[in-house]
């Protein structure tokens, strides 16, 4: 359905018209979202190429006569333009061209914006084709150009960068709930992001950093944090992501672009464990922020070469299993902290209570006394991963009321169900955030556990070891968790006793 060029268009609208694009490549394209992703980027670099240079003859050129202000425009593209489209390369150059062409003509286009755009677009569209005529046939594409003509231009006029982003950002949800079990390599539900960044808190100049970004969506949720927190005075503030699938890669790319982040954003591709894209001159380089959500229980994430090479960067001292290989991605994030570092990462509940190297790790971090907090989100709410999970929250440079302990929240029950997942209403996040920065005990919900008592639980990070619920509704727990409570219910016992002795012993009167 056409919208009307001269009206603005809703969300919703957008919405429901990139859904239609994504049924008009079922059962050509397995991988649809690589192909309609990159329409919906090139129809907006073309129409907004047009609408600054309108403006800028309207308004920065507005004293010179026309022949000249173009040509000053052409001779400094970069000036006036946020995404260089060459001349004969726009969305109606190749929806103009011969029927039979316009997959070779699109091709052409996408990857000569790459080259005009390097620093941001070298190699994005690189593993797209769209002149396979097998499995787009030139009338399919053909009538794919005219479904994205029919939306009318994607000016900021009609379409500002909030909705676009968050149109692109709902596209990336619906394909990820498409995808099984792969949506979750791509995709972080945009709540859960929305509550990490919050938990950081962003400063206005702040570096954030995710070696593990996917399409990017966390990197930008600490972005918009930062905005809401300090406007204008955001604009210090720069994201940097490195992530190792290429169609993902150049997902995030686009996803930058497109959310006008493109000037804050540094986004590499590969293999974080093995090759670190971001070094600086003495070794790893580091970070005010990092935010992440790595694989859950990645199989193929580096054990072997890790064990026959051992890591030339000092980071990962304890090697987990081939099975788990999340404990190897957070000793790379805690190597990438600076010395004032905070860090948000989501990882399985294993992490928490499994030995071997994922208890080192636990104990070199408790020992170390920067686990600030450890969040239990509600369960089955990842695409791909119906596990529960938790947010582990580091700090180099602790708040003075929780040294020597650690903040445990129990959210697992904040959610509501929508469609076949749970999801973080913003009345969660806000009751999460604020239990966080109060650092008050609240029955059924929060705790605060010394180090002496993690400790004496066999350093377990367990949320459910430290804040048992209230309400007797009736429901016998489970072995396991009767166990917890009565092992964590020991514990406190015993650290109350030996603080006991400790204050006993100091009112006995000394014998000379």
């Amino acid at each position: 359905m056409a919208t009307d060029p001269k009206q603005p268009l809703t969300l919703k609208a957008l919405e429901d018209h990139l859904w239609e694009s994504a049924d008009l490549f079922r059962n050509k394209i397995s991988n649809q979202k690589d192909y309609v992703l990159p329409l919906l980027f090139f129809k907006r670099a073309s129409d907004r190429f047009h609408e600054e240079r309108a403006n800028a003859l309207e308004n920065d050129l507005a004293g010179v006569p026309a022949d000249a202000a173009v040509q000053i425009i052409e001779a400094n593209p970069a000036m006036y333009h946020s995404v260089i489209v060459p001349s004969g390369h726009f969305f109606d150059d190749v929806r103009g061209a011969d029927k039979e062409t316009q997959g070779k003509a699109l091709n052409d286009a996408l990857r000569e914006i790459g080259r005009a755009n390097p620093k941001q677009l070298s190699g994005v569209f690189e593993n797209i084709d769209f002149n396979n005529k097998t499995a787009l046939p030139a009338d399919d594409l053909h009538g794919i150009l005219d479904h994205f003509h029919a939306l009318g231009p994607l000016t900021n006029k009609r379409v500002t960068p909030d909705m676009l982003g968050a149109a692109y950002e709902w596209l990336i949800a619906k394909f990820a709930a498409g995808a099984g079990k792969g949506g979750g390599e791509f995709y972080t539900p945009a709540a859960v992001g929305k509550l990490g960044a919050r938990l950081l808190a962003p400063g206005p100049t702040d570096e954030a950093y995710d070696p593990t970004c996917g399409s990017g969506g966390l990197l930008l949720q600490v972005l918009d944090e930062a905005r809401r927190l300090h406007g204008n005075e955001a604009r210090g503030l720069a994201i940097f992501g490195q992530e190792i699938n290429p169609e993902t890669w150049a997902i995030a790319r686009m996803n930058m672009l497109l959310h006008g982040a493109s000037g804050a954003a540094t986004v590499e591709r590969g293999d974080t464990l093995k090759e670190p894209k971001f070094i600086g001159s003495s070794g790893l380089r580091r970070f005010d922020l990092v935010i992440a959500n790595p694989p859950f229980s990645p199989k193929n994430w580096g054990h072997d070469w890790l064990k026959k090479s051992g890591d030339p960067f000092g980071r990962i001292m304890h090697v987990p299993p081939k099975s788990h290989g999340e404990i190897a991605f957070v000793q790379h994030m805690v190597a990438s902290l600076n010395d004032h570092g905070r860090m948000a990462v989501v990882l399985p509940n294993g992490v928490f209570f499994r030995k071997g190297s994922e208890l080192e790790v636990r104990k070199d971090l408790v020992n170390a006394d920067i686990v600030e907090a450890v969040i239990q989100l509600p369960k089955d709410m990842f695409y791909g991963a119906g596990i529960p999970a938790c947010y582990l929250v580091v700090n180099k440079t602790k708040r003075a009321e929780l040294k020597e302990k650690v903040l445990f929240i129990d959210g697992s029950e904040c959610f509501e169900r929508t469609d076949t997942k749970n999801h973080l209403r913003d009345s969660d996040i806000h009751r999460i955030v604020e239990a966080f920065r109060a650092t008050q005990p609240d029955e059924g919900f929060c705790a605060v556990a010394s180090s002496d008592e993690i400790k004496a639980l066999g350093y377990s990070l367990t949320v459910r070891r430290y804040v048992s619920s209230s309400v007797d509704d009736g429901v016998i727990p489970s072995l396991d968790d009767a166990l917890a409570a009565y092992r964590s219910a020991a514990a406190r016992r015993k650290v109350a006793e030996a603080a006991a002795e400790r204050v006993l012993d100091a009112l006995q009167p000394k014998t000379v």
